[in-house]
C-alpha cells in the first residue's frame, strides 16, 4: 500500500511540474489566460454569438392604423381654416367609371394639392429611378425583418391626377392640380425620397411655405364645394337657428 501511494505522488509531482512549463508557453502563444482555455473558450464563442444576434435585431415596426389618418386629416382641417384655405375629405372623386383614391383636396388661392395618403412603416425605399417611362418600378418596405413591395406612389398620383383634372374640367373648374404622397406613419422611415413625397410635417411646411398657392384669384369656397359634391359628400343641414319661434 505505501509502494502504490508512493508511485502515485510521484506521478501527480510529475504532472503538476509539466503543467507549470507547459501552461505559460500557451498562454504567451495564444494570448488567453488558464480559464479561457480550460473552460471558456467555447462558451466564450456562444456567448458572443448570442450578442451579434441581440445586436442586430431589429424593433418590432407596424403599418398605420385608421386613427392616425384621421388624426392627420383633423390636423389639416385646423391648418386650411387658419391659412385662408379650404379642405374636402375624402378626396375620392369618380369620372368616367374610376374613383381617385385621395384622402383630402387642399383648395387654396392658387391651386388644388391632392393628397394621397400611404400608412406604411419601416424602412421605406424608392423603385429604380432609371425604369424605363412608363414602367415605373415598385417601391420597397423593410419591416420587422421582411422585405416587401407595394405599387408606385407617384405612379399612382399621376394617374389619379389625370382622373381628377378630368373631372374637374368638365364641372368648369380650371385651375392647377398638384397631387402628393405623404406617408402618414410617424414609424416610416423614407430614403432617397424623391420630389413629391412628404411626411405630415413637411407636407404641412410646404403648404405653408409655397408662394404659388397664395397667389391666384380661384375662388375656394365654391370650388371646394363643387369637388366635395364630386366627391359625393353630403352638406351638412344648416345649423337651426335658437330662440323663440313667433306665433
Amino acid at each position: 500500500m505505501e509502494e502504490i501511494g508512493s508511485n502515485q505522488f510521484l506521478f501527480v509531482a510529475v504532472l503538476v511540474f509539466l503543467m507549470m512549463i507547459i501552461i505559460p508557453v500557451l498562454q504567451k502563444r495564444t494570448g488567453k489566460d488558464l480559464t479561457q482555455m480550460l473552460f471558456g473558450i467555447k462558451s466564450r464563442k456562444a456567448f458572443e454569438g448570442r450578442e451579434s444576434i441581440k445586436a442586430t435585431k431589429e424593433p418590432r415596426v407596424r403599418n398605420g392604423t385608421k386613427s392616425e389618418l384621421t388624426s392627420f386629416v383633423a390636423q389639416l382641417l385646423r391648418f386650411t381654416s387658419k391659412n385662408g384655405m379650404r379642405l374636402v375629405a375624402p378626396g375620392t372623386i369618380s369620372h368616367n367609371g374610376k374613383t381617385a383614391r385621395l384622402t383630402a383636396l387642399v383648395v387654396a388661392p392658387g391651386g388644388i394639392i391632392g393628397i394621397y395618403c400611404l400608412g406604411f412603416g419601416g424602412t421605406i425605399s424608392p423603385g429604380d429611378p432609371k425604369a424605363p417611362a412608363g414602367k415605373a418600378s415598385p417601391w420597397r418596405q423593410h419591416i420587422n425583418g421582411e422585405d416587401k413591395t407595394f405599387d408606385n406612389p407617384i405612379k399612382a398620383c399621376e394617374e389619379q391626377k389625370e382622373l381628377i383634372q378630368a373631372a374637374m374640367e368638365q364641372a368648369g373648374i380650371h385651375t392647377q392640380l398638384t397631387v402628393l404622397t405623404v406617408f402618414t406613419n410617424a414609424q416610416a422611415m423614407l430614403q432617397a425620397t424623391p420630389a413629391f413625397v412628404y411626411n405630415p410635417k413637411n407636407l404641412l411646411q410646404y403648404l405653408k411655405d409655397e408662394p404659388s398657392l397664395k397667389s391666384g384669384s380661384l375662388d375656394i369656397h365654391g370650388t371646394a364645394q363643387t369637388l366635395a359634391k364630386l366627391a359625393g359628400i353630403k352638406k351638412d343641414e344648416p345649423e337651426k337657428k335658437h330662440g323663440k319661434s313667433r306665433k
